[in-house]
Order: C-alpha cells, then structure tokens, then sequence
C-alpha cells in the first residue's frame, strides 16, 4: 500500500532551525556525575596540573581572587552607554540601563575567561544567566563592549548573550538547563567549573567503584595510579584494558583514554567545544561518534542568512577565520586526513592546554613535532624553506600554521596546516603567511615569489576552493563544475567536498542533483548529512532524491537521518509506503529527543509538534505545538499546526477558530482556508 505523506506539513525554515539552534547535551542523573574533585583522590598530579590549566577556569565565581576588571574606576562609557562599577563587601557590581531603559544593578555573579578577555555573568530574576555587556581586556587593560568581539545569540535583535542557553555546554560540565513554562524561570546548575574529567574519559563511577578497594590490581599491573603520561595501564586504543603483564585489569574498561583512540574518535573528544556545529543529540560522551551528536557547520551555511556583523565565521576558501573552531580545521588538514595526526599529537597533555606553558608548541622548538613525520625536509630544511635554519621563516608553524584565525582581540594559528596562498590575498582578501610576517612587502611580491620557488604547487588547490565557494557564494552558475570537481575528489579532506555539496544545493543543474545524490552514498558522514540537507532545494520532487532521503533514514549515523528526516519536511512530502513510514515515525523520535531538551525555544516546540504529527499522535502534537504557541504566538505556521493537531484529536471547534486566526501574511493562510472550507 502506498500513500501520499502529509503534504500540509510543508515546514519552511526546519533547516534554519536546525542550523542555529544550540542545544544543551542532556546531563547524567545527579547520582551519576563524577566532580573532578572525585578523581583528585587517586590522580592528585594530574588534577593539579587540570587546576592550573585553562580548562579548569573557563567560568568562576566573581571574587577577589578571579576578577581580573578595574571596578575602582566607577563607570565606564562604551558604545554611547554609560555603565556604572562597583564593590561591596567583596562583589562587584554593575549598572546598566539597556535591558529594560531603566537604571538596574546586577551583582556579578561569575567571570568567564582570564587570559586574553573577560567577561561578567549575572542572573536575572528569571533565573537566566546573561554575560553583561562591559569585558575586560586582559592584555590592554581597559574595558570594552563585548559586542566588538561577539555578536549576540547570532540574532541583531538581541541585545544580550544568554550564555546559560548558548554557551553553557563548554564553560562548564555536568550541567542541567530547566525551564518552567508556567513561570517562565529558568535553572541552570552544574557539578564543576570549566571542562573536568568526565567531558575528556568518559562517566566514571563504574571506573571508581571497580577500582575503590584499593590500588593493589594496578601495582600488581606493573604501574601507579596516578603514573606519568605514557605508562599508564592498557593497551586497547582508548581504554586501560590489558596490563603490560598480559592480563585484563579487572574493570579496566571503564574509562576512556583519548590518547589511545582512533584519530578520528579522538580528534571528536575535542571537537565537542572546538567545532562549530549543531547539536542534534544531547548526551555526548568521550569515545562516542561525534556524528551521532552533532552536525558540523561549515563555510557555505553562514551564507545562507547574511552575516550583519561582518564577521563571517570561515575564510572564502572554507577554512576556518573565527576561533574555537579547531577541529573543524584540523579534519581539512592533510595531517589528519593523511597522517592520521589528532589533537594530541602535538597538545601532548590536555590537563594544561595553556599554549603559553607548552614549549614544545612555540617556534622553532615545535620543529621537532613536525619532523617526527616529515624527516626529510628537517634533514635539509633551508633548501625547503628558503630561510636561514634559525630564523622565523624556517619554522614550520610559521608557514603552515600562520596565526590567520581571529580570536578574542587576538590571531591564533591557522589547523588547517596548509600552504601560503598569496594568491587568494590577492583575490579575495584571504591572508597568506608570507606576507603575514613581511608585512613590508603586497601580496603579489608573494605571488611572483612562490612561483619562482614552487611553481605548479599545492597552493593551486586552495586557489582553486576559493575560486569556486566564491564564486558559488554570488550564485555564478560556471561554479557548478568546479564545485562537482570539488566534490567527487575522494583525495580532498572530506569536509572540504561536504562544503562544495552544500553550495551544490543552491543549483537545480541536473549535474548537481546528481552530484549530491552520489554525495548522499558517500563513505563520510558530513558529506552524506550535507548532501541529504542540500537536496531540499536542489531536487524538490525529483523521484530518485526522495528515495534517497528516505533511504538516509536508515543511516548508521543519527545527524544523517535527523537531516533526512527534516529535508523531507522541507520538500513538501514523498511517496511513502507503510515501511517507508515507519522509519519516518523512528526517526521523529530521535528528532524529539532533541528538541524536548528545549522547552523554551518556541522553534523547536513547534518543530517537535510537527514531528509528532508525522507519527500520528496528534495529543503530544498539540501539547508541543500549544507550547510554541505560548511562547511566541504570533510565529508564522503555530496556530495553522496547532490547529491540524485540535483536528486530529477531533476538537473541532478549537481547530476551526485556529485555521480563522491564521493571518494573511502567515504562509499556510492559504492552506487554513482550505482546511477551513474542508470543515464546512
């Protein structure tokens, strides 16, 4: 038996929605939560080493000893507005009159970085948790407004960062976001300060309970507890299994060791905070597929709703310009994708990944890291670089990790560990490491002087991304073949192909259809969740694209059929049978695990009614749909949805004066009419 799926639920913007929603991973039971302290009794070297480090301090209560701001100067002015400073019997304070246009004063109740900038958190009356608009400039010493370096919410229309909703989930762990509807209050609560044990190993209390009695099973192993890096029990990559005597340590499964991962399940332990991504699965845990969790964003998504900040998160050629997004430059390297180098190839020990205390990463010392794999150029390395041996220019990092990524008031190194380009400076603005430190000289100097050392090098691939992402962004249809080109490079890292299958989505050029219909086939989760996403626009109605949507149900990877599930949507239905349906109603649950995580987010309420409606339970349809409808009921489709899910529960009446209220500038007025004229 066939059947025509719903085509009323034609749901526009489901992939804006999945695109700049940020979820908060769903937090262990509280009997669950391991607090670093915990792990301190046994590995006391390594948690005083993770308390000096970076990762510990991300966020802090505001005292004496972690506020960083000159609060004696009184009062600041920043961007035409004036804030007012203070401290009282050790808080600090400020005053501000922007939020509600009338003089208001907030204790500061955390801070939120230490290094470079610091920002000031305080909790409203409504339990949300805002970062206040004056920062602190580390390094200069003054104040600034952080709209220089952070646009709110991604959204102009906000006028402050509501971190306990945005930010939360890497500023801290073991978190817990709740939200009332009935109050509208918000409780956010958490067991530690910054990044601790579980984020990085896994849970922990099996791991203690097996190993509490005593430390006789691992001196009997061979090795302490709280040993030095690289003696540590275990052989299995990423467990303690096997002791160097040849025997299983009992329980000592029962944590993770991201050193001893994969490089690809390694390197997803620290893109869960240093990649830009959407999460479509809360609950990630060391050692899981990091696309069963999230979905990377890449180069071409941004573009698809203007950035008003000016401050695009990618550089024309797909690599990364804005910071915390390491990862996702580190899987386009050759490295990685070649080498099989991950994070801790050169970041040795993550409990301090204070860049400034590793001297093993600062030029030239960091050579040695590099050389480790590339011996033959370290043999004769002025012949490759062209520099004296002990100057700048024949350090590694210098050339292939310039610092081009924009950060807090700052430049970091670029991990895409790539090769100057001065071409594309020329071009399209994109900074090269040539010109980087002979800031003397143009671009073009470069360009003549990398011809006459390296002519017909790998520099022509990235002239050749920038090239055709450019001109994909100004919808120029000659980037079609260049893009194709791009993407059915199986030597190409796989994100690079998945970012030219997502401007492929732009074009209804057969080519491109059939391009992202091979790319939904691919070996690679991001290319195959891009190129199912892309065939929303792209193949509206073309039969064998709805088969492969339908086929990504099946995928072996959640972001894969979250993505199919919403592309469906979006085009408007598919032939389904009964089976087809099925996995339609499978996929719809795992789509509202996500969302029921959002309670105050009137988006994904109406997201998640819509998915109910798919499967048919039109009573959790309409308790969703009803809750978008209170938080925000003047959204566009709410009461046209809300009124398909009252029809559903055979509450006519309430559904004939929702169809009635739908406006005329709402999409679906068109199709209320005519649900309204059905009910006559």
């Amino acid at each position: 038996m066939r059947s025509r799926w719903f085509t009323a639920l034609i749901v526009g913007g489901f992939v804006a929605v999945v695109a700049s929603a940020q979820i908060v991973p769903k937090p262990a039971a509280p009997d669950e939560v391991i607090t670093a302290q915990s792990c301190a009794s046994c590995h006391a070297r390594i948690h005083d080493t993770w308390t000096s480090g970076r990762h510990s301090k991300m966020i802090q209560p505001a005292t004496s000893a972690t506020v960083k701001g000159d609060f004696s100067q009184g009062a600041v002015t920043l961007q035409g507005s004036r804030y007012g400073l203070r401290i009282g019997d050790g808080a600090y304070f400020m005053t501000e009159s922007v939020l509600t246009g009338k003089e208001q004063e907030h204790r500061i109740d955390y801070t939120l970085g230490s290094r470079r900038i610091q920002h000031y958190l305080t909790t409203t009356a409504q339990g949300s948790i805002i970062v206040l608009a004056p920062s602190w400039d580390v390094q200069r010493r003054e104040w600034f407004h952080n709209r220089e370096i952070v646009r709110p919410d991604e959204d102009d229309r906000q006028i402050v960062q509501q971190w306990s909703k945005s930010c939360v989930g890497c500023h801290v762990s073991g978190q817990t976001n709740t939200f009332d509807a009935a109050t509208r209050k918000y409780e956010t609560r958490w067991t530690d300060f910054g990044t601790s044990c579980e984020r990085c190993h896994g849970p922990g209390r099996d791991h203690i309970r097996k190993y509490s009695a005593g430390t006789e099973v691992l001196r009997r192993a061979g090795t302490e507890v709280d040993a030095p890096p690289g003696t540590e029990v275990g052989r299995r990559p990423g467990t303690e299994v096997e002791a160097r005597a040849g025997t299983e340590v009992p329980g000592a499964r029962a944590i993770v060791r991201p050193t001893r991962l994969d490089p690809n399940t390694s390197s997803m332990v620290c893109a869960q905070c240093h990649s830009l991504r959407t999460m479509v699965n809360p609950g990630y845990q060391a050692g899981q597929d990091y696309y069963d969790f999230f979905v990377p964003a890449l180069e071409h998504a941004p573009h698809t709703r203007p950035h008003a900040s000016q401050d695009p998160p990618y550089w024309p050629d797909g690599r990364p310009r804005r910071f915390s997004n390491d990862a996702i430059g580190l899987w386009q390297s050759a490295c990685f994708v070649r080498g099989g180098a991950t994070c801790t190839t050169c970041h040795a020990d993550p409990h301090l990944p204070d860049v400034d205390r590793n001297p093993q990463l600062a030029p030239p010392a960091s050579n040695a890291l590099c050389i480790r794999c590339h011996e033959a150029i370290g043999a004769r390395l002025s012949a490759h670089t062209r520099h004296g041996a002990r100057s700048a220019g024949s350090s590694c990092v210098e050339c292939h990790m310039p610092k081009t990524v924009i950060s807090i008031k700052a430049k970091i190194r670029d991990h895409t560990i790539g090769v100057p380009a001065p071409e594309n400076t020329v071009k399209f603005g994109i900074p090269n490491a040539c010109t980087e430190c002979h800031a003397d000289k143009p671009a073009s100097w470069a360009v003549d002087t990398l011809a006459s050392w390296w002519p017909g090098g790998r520099r022509a691939q990235l002239i050749a991304r920038a090239e055709a992402f450019s001109a994909a962004r100004a919808g120029r249809p000659e980037a079609v073949d260049h893009l194709i080109a791009i993407a059915d490079d199986d030597r190409s890292a796989p994100l690079t192909r998945a970012n030219a299958l997502g401007y492929l989505g732009n074009y209804t050029d057969p080519r491109a259809i059939a391009a992202l219909l091979r790319g939904a086939q691919a070996n690679h989760p991001a290319i195959r969740a891009t190129s199912v996403a892309a065939l929303a626009g792209a193949a509206r109605g073309d039969r064998a694209s709805g088969a492969a949507l339908l086929a990504a149900l099946d995928d072996a990877r959640r972001a894969v059929r979250i993505t199919a599930l919403v592309t469906l949507v979006n085009q408007g239905g598919a032939d389904v049978t009964d089976l087809d349906l099925q996995r339609v109603r499978r996929v719809s649950e795992e789509f509202v695990q996500w969302t029921r995580a959002n309670q105050d987010d009137a988006q994904l309420q109406r997201a998640q009614g819509i998915a109910y409606l798919l499967g048919g339970d039109f009573a959790r349809a309409a308790d969703a749909l009803n809750a978008s409808f209170n938080l925000q009921p003047d959204a566009p489709s709410v009461k046209f949805f809300l009124g398909i899910a009252r029809f559903g529960q055979q509450r006519f009446d309430e559904a004939r004066a929702l169809f009635n209220q739908v406006p005329r500038t709402d999409p679906y007025y068109e199709k209320a009419q005519e649900q309204l004229k059905k009910m006559r």
